[in-house]
């Protein structure tokens, strides 16, 4: 192997990482289970739009980091197929 190669074993561990970094996912699944009604308890209250508006921003941040981990892994891909599948085909 030469030095702008990965190893195989690295690049699983860095798709294990993925796979196993779930605690923002829980971590934002209890903040929404803790989020209550507004303070008057109406629909279009402002203390339910509070709420709604933070439901949606932690929405928003699960699938940001849901994308990154799409392309983290596209990117993975790319370099297994580059390396490991092309290189068995010149053995």
């Amino acid at each position: 192997m030469n030095e702008n190669q990965v190893d195989l074993s690295w690049l699983l561990q860095q798709i294990a990482a993925i796979q196993s970094d779930t605690d923002y996912l829980h971590a934002t699944i209890q903040q929404l289970a803790e989020m209550g009604v507004g303070e008057s308890g109406e629909a279009g209250s402002p203390g339910d739009l509070m709420g709604q508006a933070k439901a949606v921003a932690l929405g928003d941040i699960v699938r940001c980091r849901e994308t990154t981990n799409q392309q983290l892994l596209d990117i993975y891909k790319r370099i297994y197929v580059e390396q490991f599948t092309r290189t068995a085909g010149k053995a």
